[in-house]
């Protein structure tokens, strides 16, 4: 026996080395990283052997190898070289190509053209295709949200379909735009980018200084973002097939008291005010009536519900050499948390490029786009009207949704011991809040050659849109109610073309010298139409605001019309001198209908150089250096937002009534300004490119300062003019701050791979003039909280940034009558009530006594992006965090203060109810927050960490008799806002409940939540 195994094993060892010797066939599929399509044509070599072959038009491949050490090297033009050893398996995992996105080839998008991205002189940031669709998103601007330093975008508004406010480098202007201006295909002024499908957009570029920017004169000085969709290939006829299906849940809903709290609560605080008044109340409950009402409405979880959403997508691109296409069609559908909410969006989109001849091409760029939005009734006037989220807080849980007989309860109860306010979930189910836009852009070019090198260009756009808002109130609900119903509809058109005149000359002059110059004039006009009507008292509520004609009592219609024409003069000179020496002037003559007879046009130069050290011979010495490049650049733009007509004289309608009869008046209604002009930009950047290790590290760091002067500012003057203001160019505003870009490539391979960008910004604002004032008083707030003169929430003041909150400082609760007598104070003070420093030492609490007690805008913000890859797995984890800033949460003044009692917080529960028991919540019935004004306890600390998105995909090998038919194939998983670490107390910190508005910032009050986002999807290439 021991003899027969003794043989065996040098049998066994033969059969092993034969076994490894033994050639066998491997398939496998190369996809581009980008956007995991088919590459043909790309090498494949066995490591060390002559063996090899090339991927066919489906990516596909097929080559003998022996053993199972051994190592499959592919490479192809323009993209990253990698290696995979092959193993045992027959068929390699999917390998994706990354493309050499540092090549100092790489083009970049500027005003009116290209440039390689090694002879940028501006500040310029890129979003790649690849990157926007990583992430599923609603709408394109939130794609650069923490991805592109030196941009700040806030999701002002979270339902779906809602705003975005974005500032890149800070905020310039007090009372003009300070949105950055978009540009779709060419086309300047577009307005947002709710309307186009982020799976139609090649790339994004933020142009943030003015060497990048002056080529858009008046436009430019809030920054520009250029989005440019996709065009055919040649030789490549695709379709793409992409689908997603998720759901949104309420993220962090508000701990409130149950039915059973509540109740004790109020009837705590009439026993309080019973005891301090000489008319008491019977109390709200009896002690029956408590013990019988258990845990009640929760107001919050019958408003919210878990939402779905779906978005599909189909595409079709190609074409020859002569001709290329590309073609789309979308449909996305998101449903609101709230109940009845809801953003839809279906678009298509044609683009063609056409090679007529060889010196004539023409493009063509179009979308036509339809949106709706079904609001879910939220606003901030305060008061009875309320809103679905403002009443779901401050309902009574007591009270139950329907009543015995079935119909939704009216309003909230037991009156007149809580706040008075209609049924939320009436309001939202009944109420009707719907605004379609119809949307069409189109933009036609042809491009001559004239001389080699120089180029006429001849394009002409239009963008037209239709705005259509329907709102109707029934009269079932209590909003309605008053009224007997209420019906409206406003239909608004805007309408904008473009005529734009090029010539372009791009040529190396010789071997040192290269030249482009580009010079044009351009046409822009913009129209605006609008009507609304509205009745009330209607007939029936059948047929919502279908027919106004149901309405016995007519309001009083509207309509308006508005036009502004802007004419320009441009032209930019680039000189490359030894391919080391950049140069770059750019001037930009703008003349608009906008502004005053003596001032109609307005001049925006910019210079900027480069200096590409890595050329020079010394750096070869260095060779962890790749790449470094200083640039410095200087330039004026311009800001022109401030609407049609406000430099003329203008009149306003003073209706009134002789007996029966309703009479029309003119009034004055402001004073014309001919000297009126533009807000100017003055920017300096200076800023360093470099690469490190033959690129796997490129950083990019700026530091910019920025001075507007000759604000658009709206000046008080004295009433014995008849006005109490006017529109003066007066005043300045000073930002200056710091970015920093990197991306590194930590490990790079085949099977396993990571990357990581990450980018930080500073930017300190401050206001440097007022017309000679040393502060203004400014923001809003709700009539509902601060009656009167204290709804006013911060402060312009000479030396502090725009966005600073103003109010009381907070020093606790009263604990004894004795505290109150020591310090003197005059006021109506009792214990359990809040405490407010007296900073002016006049032993009162008045206008004197308010400081600033926080700032909206951040100390900085960053972004974090990780994309790793295992083979055909891949993930990629962005984390967003913004350090440093404060947001008013004016919910809180309801929702722990004692006057006429909405619900409550669950922390009311710890409230004073003697010395010694709470320093931070007052008694039950004080009621001194709400008639003090903002204060310091209710400005919260903003900062927050998000893990904002999260993505897993693989992507599915293809059997090999498929390759002619589906091309490529993935999956994925993606989770968005899954984890906010933060110490704010309400929905979210990221929020404005005053939208885009320049002196509202940062203010919660009757928001729409932000939610947490599951999605489950599939792309598929044919």
């Amino acid at each position: 026996m021991r003899t027969s195994t003794l043989l065996l094993i040098p049998l066994a060892a033969t059969a092993a080395l034969t076994a490894q010797a033994q050639t066998r066939q491997v398939t496998g599929t190369v996809l581009s990283a980008a956007d995991r399509s088919p590459l043909p044509g790309v090498s494949v070599l066995v490591k060390g052997t002559n063996v090899g072959t090339a991927t066919g038009g489906d990516g596909t491949f097929s080559l003998p190898v022996a053993g199972n050490e051994a190592v499959l090297v592919y490479s192809f033009v323009g993209f990253e070289t990698v290696e995979v050893r092959v193993g045992s398996s027959s068929t390699v995992e999917p390998v994706r190509l990354t493309e050499k996105s540092t090549s100092l080839n790489d083009v970049v998008v500027v005003g009116y053209g290209t440039q390689r991205r090694q002879d940028l002189t501006g500040s310029v940031a890129s979003i790649s295709a690849a990157q926007v669709a990583e992430v599923p998103i609603s709408r394109p601007e939130q794609i650069l949200q923490g991805r592109v330093s030196g941009v700040q975008v806030t999701q002002t508004n979270s339902e779906p379909g809602g705003g975005l406010s974005i500032r890149i480098r800070g905020t310039n202007s007090i009372n003009s735009g300070n949105e950055p201006l978009f540009v779709i295909d060419g086309f300047p002024g577009a307005g947002d980018l709710n309307s186009i499908n982020p799976s139609d957009i090649e790339s994004i570029e933020v142009l943030k200084d003015a060497s990048a920017t002056a080529i858009y004169g008046s436009r430019g000085a809030n920054g520009v973002v250029i989005v440019t969709t996709k065009k055919g290939k040649a030789g490549r006829n695709v379709i793409d097939f992409e689908a997603y299906t998720g759901v949104n849940i309420v993220r962090k809903p508000y701990e409130l008291l149950n039915a059973t709290q509540f109740a004790t609560y109020l009837n705590e605080v009439q026993t309080l005010n019973n005891a301090e008044n000489t008319s008491p109340r019977a109390l709200p409950y009896t002690p029956e009536q408590i013990a019988a009402l258990g845990e009640g409405t929760n107001w919050q979880k019958e408003i919210f519900r878990t939402a779905p959403m779906n978005n599909y997508q189909l595409g079709f691109s190609g074409g020859t050499d002569a001709t290329r296409y590309n073609m789309s069609f979308n449909y996305f559908d998101q449903q609101g948390i709230i109940i009845n909410s809801g953003f839809k969006r279906a678009s298509v989109r044609l683009n063609l490029d056409r090679k007529v001849s060889e010196k004539v091409n023409f493009s063509f760029t179009s979308q036509l786009s339809r949106t709706r939005q079904q609001r879910a009734n939220v606003n901030t006037d305060g008061g009875s009207n309320g809103g679905t989220v403002l009443d779901a807080l401050r309902f009574n849980p007591a009270v139950p949704v329907r009543d015995a007989s079935g119909n939704y309860t009216l309003d909230n109860q037991p009156q007149p011991y809580v706040e008075i306010g209609g049924n939320p979930v009436a309001y939202a189910e009944q109420v009707r809040n719907e605004v379609t836009v119809l949307r069409g852009l189109l933009n036609v070019a042809a491009t001559y050659e004239i001389l080699p090198g120089l180029k006429l260009r001849l394009a002409g756009g239009t963008d037209i849109n239709n705005n259509v808002a329907d709102q109707y109130i029934p009269s079932t609900v209590y909003q309605g109610a008053n009224t007997n119903g209420f019906a409206s509809k406003s239909s608004s058109t805007s309408y904008s073309w473009l005529n734009e005149n090029t010539l372009t000359y791009d040529r190396k002059l010789n071997e040192n010298n290269a030249l482009n110059v580009v010079t044009g004039l351009t046409f822009q006009e913009f129209n605006f139409d609008r009507y609304n009507a509205s009745v009330s008292n209607l007939f029936t509520n059948a047929l919502s605001n279908d027919n106004l004609g149901i309405g016995g009592n007519v309001l009083t219609p509207g309509s308006g019309r508005n036009s502004n024409t802007l004419a320009s003069y441009f032209g930019r000179v680039n000189y490359r001198l030894m391919e080391k020496y950049l140069f770059t002037f750019t001037m930009r003559a703008d003349g608009s209908s906008r502004f005053g007879t003596n001032n109609k046009w307005g001049y925006f130069p910019s210079a900027a150089v480069a200096y590409r050290v890595i050329d020079e011979n010394f750096m070869k010495a260095m060779p962890v250096f790749t790449d470094l490049k200083v640039r410095a650049s200087y330039g004026v733009t311009g800001n022109q937002e401030i609407g049609s007509y406000q430099s003329l004289a203008r009149y306003g309608l003073n209706p009134y009534t002789a007996g029966t009869t309703r009479l029309v008046g003119l009034t004055a209604a402001n004073i014309p300004n001919p000297d009126l002009t533009w807000e100017s930009t003055a920017s300096t950047d200076v800023g360093i490119d470099i690469g490190f290790l033959k690129n796997r590290i490129l950083l990019t760091a700026d530091y910019y300062y920025k001075k507007t002067s000759d604000l658009l500012l709206q000046v008080s003057i004295p009433q014995t003019s008849g006005f109490s203001s006017i529109l003066l160019n007066s005043g300045s505003v000073q930002n200056k701050g710091f970015e920093l870009g990197v991306n590194t490539v930590n490990v790079e391979g085949a099977r396993f791979g990571w990357k990581t960008n990450l980018n930080f910004s500073l930017n300190r604002n401050k206001v440097l003039d007022l017309n000679g004032e040393y502060e203004r008083f400014v923001g809003q707030s709700s009539g509902s909280v601060f009656p009167g003169a204290a709804g006013n929430t911060g402060i312009l003041r000479v030396g502090e940034p725009i966005g600073a909150f103003y109010g009381y400082q907070f020093q606790g609760i009263w604990q004894t009558q004795q505290e109150i007598t020591e310090s003197g104070i005059t006021d109506k003070v009792r214990p359990g009530d809040p405490r407010y420093a007296d900073n002016n030492g006049n032993k009162r609490i008045d206008a004197g006594d308010r400081v600033i007690v926080g700032q909206a805008q951040p100390k900085f913000i960053y972004g974090v992006t990780n994309n790793f890859t295992f083979g055909g797995l891949s993930l990629s984890v962005f984390i967003q965090g913004v350090q440093g800033s404060s947001v008013l949460n004016l919910n809180r003044y309801e929702l722990e203060s004692g006057f006429v009692a909405p619900n409550k917080v669950i922390a009311v529960l710890d409230r004073w109810t003697g010395p010694g028991t709470s320093n931070t919540i007052p008694k039950a019935n004080s009621v001194l927050r709400r008639q003090t004004g903002i204060t310091s306890d209710v400005v919260e600390d903003g900062s927050f960490v998000r893990l904002k998105t999260a993505t897993i995909s693989y992507t599915i090998p293809v059997p090999a008799g498929m390759g002619k038919t589906v091309k490529s194939a993935s999956i994925y998983v993606t989770g968005q806002n899954l984890i906010t670490l933060t110490k704010y107390t309400g929905y979210d910190p990221e929020v404005n409940s005053f939208g885009n508005s320049n002196l509202s910032l940062n203010t919660d009050y009757n928001a729409f939540p932000s939610s947490r986002t599951y999605i489950a999807g599939i792309r598929i290439g044919f």
